[in-house]
């Protein structure tokens, strides 16, 4: 006989050797009390506290199923079904009587008969998901804690204010933004519903890295998450301006026009026959084609001549962009004219509204409505006052848009020191209202949120790509399939490059301490969305011993059985207890 059978053989023996060694203990002294007069209680104890003594050393074997797998994840519970097998991924709490595992693959290995899964925890992550298969899958989420939504844009043209908005859960009571040195741009205390809106400015071109912080109670930080954008350039927009005369409006848009890199060409009447000029700003059919939007107001409308009204009516449907300025009541004529653009303007009493809502800030400041009323029904608002007022419409020409504004004094905002504001303001409706420019060729689809060490997909590649860590790091490269997508396992945090035909681009990978809470929002809630796309005639695995009949027809008979043995504890406090028992009845006789 080998000494593995050996060894197998003794330790089936053992249980039994030791049942035979404590009946015969426990007959023996059950006589010897007999034959000294005890009384019952003392003699029906003794096998009790044998047999208690026996379960504590080899206690009961259950039985388990393999076609119900337990899978704890982090923020499970620390406890688990009884009488299922139970996996905890990394992250999880360590239980007892659960099987660590790297990943949930490598479980369903170990469990080749798993037909239901019961997911406890944060959720699944993107590498587990796609293990799940056509399995029945049950879920019992952790309570949700900090982020729990958060959105912002992936990219942000230079010198554009930014949004980040999102939502928190309790012990969170106040968001903080900071910039990528550190220092605060800007913070609110969150709403009734947890929810918050920050905003901060686009300085500096390429990948930046903001700071989104949740603090509590005496400023206790509960959370923090980064916040990474790509700053772009893009290509400057040429603009021509005609005014009917020099004002601060004019003034302030100028210095920030050039300021912002813009392509401008200005008039501007000065007295009769007297006119300011930087540029040729004539509206001939070559500088139009050239333009990608033309400002102008009622008194430079009179000044055109009927062919450059007539060019510009044609450019506009080729594509030009047109932002029509009133600040006065215009003239018949210009009403006639503009009346063809989709615009009725009829005299009204002046006015002033606040735009607190539309420019982020919390001055109160009073800006000035020109005295006139506009009907466009067919037009979109494109800026309105906090009391819905609307300030600037535009809508559709052919290809091109025209918009019209009755904003006499928008540079207020530069006086209030709220430079970046303005420049929110009027880069806004430049971009919408500016000739349309080619869609470049779909660009590759970087993760958005990516942790390292942990898998991400890549879409949208050639048919070679490769990834780089680092400035001074050896580009990876990566298996592309027939999909154009590739899976990479990053292994350093910070900003990565993408390079792929001949193109590269930027994404960033958040460290394993960054957004706890908002990855197991994200596990959260795409375990969800799994669990409720399974299949209509799969039943949804049910939580606890009821998992062991679920599945429906033919369960049975492929599942198997494993067996596992009881914990020992309770069978040595009960044993404890008994022993306890007679030590006292015996001091009372004694």
């Amino acid at each position: 006989m080998s000494t593995g059978a050996a060894l197998h053989s003794g330790a089936e023996l053992l249980p039994l050797l030791t049942a035979l060694a404590l009946v015969c203990a426990a007959g023996a002294a059950a006589w010897r009390l007999a034959r000294f007069g005890a009384r019952e209680p003392s003699l029906w104890l003794q096998p009790l506290a044998a047999a208690l003594l026996y379960l504590s050393l080899f206690p009961p074997m259950l039985r388990l199923r393999d076609d119900t797998l337990t899978v704890l994840t982090p923020g499970a519970p620390a406890a688990a079904p009884r009488g299922l097998p139970v996996v905890a991924l990394p992250g999880a709490p360590v239980l007892a009587r659960a099987e660590s595992v790297p990943d949930l693959a490598t479980a369903l290995r170990e469990y080749p008969g798993v037909r239901h899964l019961l997911v406890r925890g944060a959720g699944l992550s993107l590498r587990d998901r796609e293990a799940v298969a056509d399995r029945d899958l049950g879920f019992e989420p952790a309570a949700a804690r900090g982020f729990v939504a958060l959105d912002w844009p992936s990219q942000v043209p230079l010198g554009r204010e930014w949004q980040v908005a999102g939502r928190a859960l309790p012990p969170a009571r106040r968001a903080e933004l900071r910039d990528p040195a550190g220092v605060l741009v800007d913070a609110v205390d969150l709403d009734a519903e947890g929810r918050f809106v920050l905003a901060a400015p686009a300085r500096g071109p390429g990948p930046v890295r903001f700071q989104l912080q949740l603090l509590g109670e005496q400023r206790a930080l509960v959370d923090r998450a980064s916040i990474p954008l790509v700053v772009t350039t893009g290509s400057a927009l040429a603009i021509l301006v005609r005014a009917g005369a020099v004002n601060p409006e004019l003034k302030y848009w100028r210095r920030w026009a050039a300021d912002a890199g813009l392509q401008t060409q200005v008039t501007a009447d000065l007295t009769n026959g007297v006119s300011l000029r930087a540029g040729d700003a004539r509206c001939s059919d070559a500088a139009l084609a050239r333009a990608d939007l033309v400002i102008l107001d009622a008194r430079a409308w009179l000044d055109l001549a009927d062919d450059e009204k007539l060019s510009l009516r044609t450019a506009v449907h080729a594509g030009l962009g047109l932002l029509l300025r009133v600040e006065t009541p215009p003239p018949p004529a210009v009403v006639a004219d503009w009346r063809e653009f989709g615009f009725v303007l009829t005299p009204a009493a002046a006015r002033s509204v606040t735009l607190d809502r539309a420019t982020g800030s919390r001055e109160r400041t009073a800006f000035t409505l020109a005295p006139v009323a506009v009907d466009a029904p067919t037009s979109v608002v494109a800026l309105a006052a906090d009391d819905a007022a609307p300030v600037v419409w535009w809508h559709a020409d052919g290809l091109g848009r025209v918009g019209l504004s009755r904003l006499v004094d928008s540079y207020r905002l530069v006086l209030l020191g709220a430079d970046e504001r303005y420049a929110e303001l009027w880069g806004g409706l430049l971009g919408t209202l500016s000739r349309p420019r080619p869609v470049a060729a779909d660009a590759p689809r970087t993760p958005r949120d990516a942790w390292v060490l942990e898998r991400a997909v890549i879409c949208g590649l050639g048919a070679a790509a490769s990834v780089r860590p680092a400035a001074d790091e050896t580009a990876v490269p990566l298996d592309v399939g027939a999909d154009g997508c590739a899976a990479y396992w990053p292994g350093l945090a910070g900003w990565q490059s993408l390079e792929t035909g001949g193109n590269t681009s930027a994404f960033y990978v958040r460290a394993a301490d960054d957004a706890v809470t908002w990855r197991a929002t994200l596990d959260r809630r795409a375990t969800t969305e799994l669990m409720q796309a399974r299949p209509p005639d799969v039943a949804p695995a049910a939580t606890g011993s009821a998992a062991l009949v679920a599945g429906g027809e033919g369960a049975e008979t492929i599942a198997t059985a494993r067996r596992e043995r009881m914990s020992r504890w309770p069978w040595a406090c009960a044993w404890l207890l008994v022993m306890v028992g007679l030590w006292w009845r015996e001091r009372r006789l004694a």
